[in-house]
């Protein structure tokens, strides 16, 4: 039975897969080529409009959850809601760098760069946390109406990349995803976003 901390783990591979994308855009500057604006912006507004709307919450319910049944993990807990926070500002600083290549501003490497690089750090070490630390105790404490309760007070959110159907804005990005990340995924029927 896949439980919904398997579900967490899955979203965590995921990410991690169009994390390493992003990284290898970067490391286009550094070969002196031209990164794929394009399809970086597509991989910050799907991790801007999926896990940030459905995965983050989604965990911080869980572990406020954990933290009641297990009060020695509310530091911890706290500090994770807190990088979600954190996270969600610095991609809202990449994209605004991106929104402005695209746009034909003049801007250093280091201008763009530096806000994805510092985004793929802070994404990559809370998601260690959380499998390390927060993810075990979860799976050991928290109970099926834990979860019932906390799935019944999310919408669920259809995934627009990994999900069932396709967002069309998201075709190219799953495209590359299949290409360059081994995701073992096709690219399913598209729908309009």
């Amino acid at each position: 039975m896949t439980t919904d901390i398997d579900k967490l783990q899955k979203e965590h591979a995921e990410f991690a897969k169009l994390l390493g994308l992003l990284e290898a855009q970067i490391a286009l500057f550094h070969l002196g080529e031209q990164p794929d604006y394009e399809l970086m912006l597509d991989i910050f507004y799907y991790m801007t409009s999926y896990p940030d709307r459905f995965h983050h919450p989604k965990e911080d319910l869980a572990f406020a959850r954990l933290a009641e049944r297990d009060p020695d993990t509310r530091a911890k807990v706290d500090e994770l809601a807190r990088l979600h926070r954190v996270i969600a500002q610095s991609a809202s600083r990449f994209v605004d760098s991106l929104d402005a290549a695209l746009a034909g501003a003049m801007l250093t490497r280091e201008s763009v760069e530096a806000p994805a690089l510092e985004y793929v750090a802070l994404y990559r070490g809370h998601m260690e946390v959380e499998e390390r630390e927060l993810f075990p105790l979860a799976r050991e404490k928290l109970r099926d109406e834990d979860w019932a309760e906390i799935n019944a007070s999310l919408d669920p959110g259809e995934d627009p990349l990994f999900g069932r159907k396709l967002g069309e804005r998201y075709r190219a990005l799953r495209d590359e995803i299949a290409r360059n990340a081994n995701c073992g995924c096709g690219t399913p029927a598209a729908i309009p976003d």
